[in-house]
């Protein structure tokens, strides 16, 4: 069998267009969010959240399991979990205890309650009923899922672990091979229940995680991921448009019962969501990819630039850029979008401009504070998660 390290595809730097597609993933969650700042019975704006969904958050674990490929291939077992700490960890924390808490005093507020001043408010949320981590529970779960893999990723790397990777490869390039890997998260889906954060149930996201790092882990993989477009776009479909009948009509009960629900009712909407979710995140994985990474494939090296490989160009600095941007633009991005919807909501407008108006803004205010405010300093930067200038 071919060795990972002996094919020059799979030795090649970190892809740009990776990080562009997370990149757009992120920028698009304020989108996502502001839809529910809302709460609006809009079917159309209710439909379309539903529809991000499906792929959004698994697609962030699609590219952060391609991520850890290449994380691990330039560390240690050791200096690779230190990287983790300091990278998810503490943001985590920072983002807890000064980026979520003005998010749920107002979102409490928006509910019709009386938090009381701020500071009476963060004593209820620290040492009360109020903590929670909001939005943030993506780099816990994604912390723990990254370290208690590393024993399968490191092997998947290793010589060892080749044959096991080519028998998953030969399977993503057989008819229907990619959606069968998904099987599990159906499986997950529907003995569990979707009560989790994100819309499904927590352990579904681990089969996207390791689907990532299998795209970066053998280029065979991602390509076959890539030429599946067609199928899942077909599969995602069918399954989303039987998701909605059931819904349309009521079939089964309200919402929560067919999330949790054990009848077989319950059970069939939550297998068909996760068809349906893993076929919508390799269908929109194909087409970023499309979009995207034509654009660092037709480069060539300049003439000016000698041998090696081209000099970084536009398109380079700009991923680089967004690269690094992901990290705190995730942790800040919640909280402007609440602040400022609880003022714009009360406006005299209809829904549409209040939802441009509060998502624009909320990604100015956004990318502000993380160009103006966060990435300036090694101290911040260190607290936000991102490498010291």
């Amino acid at each position: 069998m071919r060795s990972i390290a002996l094919d020059s595809r799979a030795t090649e730097r970190r892809r740009p267009d990776l990080d562009l597609t997370r990149t757009l993933v992120v920028a698009g969650l304020v989108f996502f969010h502001t839809a529910y700042t809302l709460d609006s019975p809009n079917a159309l704006l209710m439909r379309s959240a539903f529809f991000a969904k499906l792929w959004a958050m698994p697609l962030m674990f699609v590219v952060a399991g391609a991520g850890i490929w290449y994380s691990l291939r330039a560390r240690t077992a050791r200096t690779f979990v230190t990287e983790r700490l300091g990278r998810l960890l503490v943001p985590l924390v920072v983002g807890i205890v000064l980026i979520v808490p003005p998010q749920i005093y107002y979102s409490l507020r928006s509910n019709g309650e009386d938090p009381g001043s701020y500071w009476q408010f963060l004593g209820r949320f620290f040492g009360g009923g109020l903590f929670e981590s909001a939005h943030l529970w993506f780099l816990w779960y994604l912390l723990v899922y990254s370290l208690l893999l590393l024993p399968l990723l490191l092997h998947l790397q290793r010589d060892a672990g080749q044959k096991a990777l080519d028998r998953l490869t030969l399977l993503s390039t057989r008819p229907g091979g990619l959606l069968l890997l998904g099987l599990p998260v159906a499986v997950v889906e529907a003995a569990f229940g979707s009560a989790g954060a994100g819309g499904w149930n927590v352990l579904a996201y681990v089969p996207f995680l390791v689907l990532g790092f299998l795209i970066s882990a053998d280029w065979r993989f991602r390509d076959a991921v890539v030429a599946a477009w067609l199928p899942a776009l077909v599969v995602g479909v069918l399954a989303l448009g039987a998701l909605f009948v059931i819904v349309h009509y009521d079939i089964g009960g309200a919402d929560q019962q067919l999330g949790t629900g054990y009848d077989l009712r319950g059970v069939v909407w939550r297998l068909l969501k996760g068809i349906a979710g893993w076929a919508w995140t390799l269908a929109v994985f194909s087409l970023a990819n499309f979009l995207v990474g034509p654009a660092f494939r037709r480069r060539r090296p300049a003439a000016t630039d000698g041998p090696g490989p081209p000099r970084p160009g536009r398109l380079d600095r700009v991923a680089r850029y967004a690269n690094q941007a992901v990290l705190p633009f995730y942790v800040l991005h919640q909280t402007p979008i609440v602040i400022i919807g609880f003022y714009v909501v009360q406006w005299e407008l209809n829904l549409f401009a209040k939802y441009l108006i509060i998502s624009l803004s909320s990604l100015a205010v956004t990318l502000a504070v993380y160009d103006l405010v966060i990435r300036r300093t090694n101290p911040t930067r260190v607290l936000f998660g991102m490498p010291r200038r």
